[in-house]
């Protein structure tokens, strides 16, 4: 079955390699510091480890997409991140605009 939530899971992992990739280059020049305390014993760790981390959960949700898409909870969970996750970009670009 096609889902009609696809498209909102695949954004959503663009966001969070967007966020990697952004948060892995300000570390690395020593521009911003990863807030998270997990996230950035992994990023210390390992870049690798970091990217896979960051992009597991985005992934893992466009395999449940097809399996959960008539869920409620799912579909309204979905929902929310994306809203969320796109404040946060949003807000980390104004940041990074200001540098």
């Amino acid at each position: 079955m096609k889902s009609d939530l696809l498209p909102q899971a695949v954004f959503l992992l663009l966001l969070s390699f967007a966020d990697a990739f952004f948060t892995w280059i300000g570390v690395k020049d020593g521009l911003i510091e990863e807030a998270n305390p997990l996230m950035d014993h992994l990023l210390g760790f390992s870049a690798t480890a970091f990217f896979l981390v960051k992009l597991a959960l985005p992934l893992l949700l466009i395999v449940l997409v097809p399996r959960l898409n008539g869920s409620l909870i799912f579909r309204v969970s979905l929902l929310v991140a994306v809203i969320s996750y796109t404040s946060v970009f949003l807000l980390h670009a104004a940041w990074i605009s200001m540098m």
